[in-house]
Order: structure tokens, then C-alpha cells, then sequence
């Protein structure tokens, strides 16, 4: 007979409240999100020093990009934690206060919110070093309040 933890042990970060009347994960900033900016960052001023462009523009060119690759990777690392609630009822709250329009899109490992404040989109990824399995799998499983159809009543009399 296979044994398995209990998924509250894996899932520090994903709590559903005693009455599991609501779902509450935590949004910070990804390790592999910021390395992969390192790496993109690196190919770039790469591929200016093996594309046709003159030498002396592709190393005029190089500290712009590592400039402009080190200001997203710290804009990425300095974004606050973000706490996610989800009701029993299908409310989605954004550190207290609730979204609107809330849709959760899944790609994979990668898990992403949008929503509307105002008129502005806004958007949060979960990349897989800061959503492991055990929490992703509670959080599809509070989302569907979010994606359920709205109950409405039968034409049959």
C-alpha cells in the first residue's frame, strides 16, 4: 500500500482555513524568472558581437543591453510578496482587497492571474520554483468557485 504526506505538510505557503471556507497562496519573485533575464541578457550582447554590425557600434551597443538586463532582473527581484485569497464563494482578494474580473490561466507549471484594477491589466506568474505541485494542485482546486457557470434555473418546469 503506497504511503503518502499529507499535502498541508508539502504546502506551507497554500492554506485552506479550518472551515475551508477560503484558500490563501503567497506570490513572490522567481529564482528561474530572474536567471532566465541573466541568460537572455547574456545572448543578447552575444548576438550583438556575432551579428553584421560593425564591432565598434555591437561594443557601444553591449553595456546598454547589460544595463537594461540588470534594471528588469532588479525591478523583477525588488516586486513585494503578494498574498492571494480565494473564497468559498468565488471572491478573489489581492492583499485584502478584492479583484475584479479575476481569471487563472494555466500553461503547464506556469500559473497565471489576471485582472482588472481600473483600466489598467494587471498580472501575476507562478513559475514552478514558487508554486511546487502539492500547492498548484489546491490552488486548481479553489479556482474552480472562479470558472464554475453561474446556477440558473431549469427551463424544464
Amino acid at each position: 500500500m503506497p504511503t503518502s504526506t499529507p499535502s498541508s505538510n508539502r504546502s506551507a505557503r497554500f492554506r485552506t482555513t479550518s472551515d475551508g471556507a477560503s484558500a490563501r497562496v503567497t506570490w513572490y519573485p522567481s529564482r528561474v524568472l530572474m536567471a532566465a533575464l541573466a541568460a537572455l541578457t547574456v545572448c543578447a550582447c552575444l548576438s550583438m558581437l556575432l551579428s553584421e554590425l560593425p564591432r565598434a557600434l555591437a561594443w557601444i551597443a553591449i553595456p546598454g543591453l547589460l544595463i537594461s538586463g540588470a534594471r528588469m532582473i532588479l525591478s523583477e527581484s525588488r516586486r513585494p510578496r503578494r498574498a492571494l485569497v480565494i473564497d468559498a464563494g468565488g471572491a478573489v482578494f489581492l492583499d485584502g482587497q478584492r479583484l475584479d474580473e479575476p481569471r487563472l490561466h494555466w500553461r503547464g507549471p506556469i500559473v497565471r492571474l489576471d485582472w482588472r484594477e481600473g483600466r489598467r491589466r494587471r498580472t501575476l506568474l507562478w513559475w514552478p520554483d514558487t508554486l511546487p505541485t502539492g500547492p498548484r494542485r489546491e490552488l486548481r482546486l479553489a479556482s474552480a468557485a472562479l470558472t464554475a457557470p453561474p446556477q440558473t434555473e431549469s427551463m424544464a418546469p
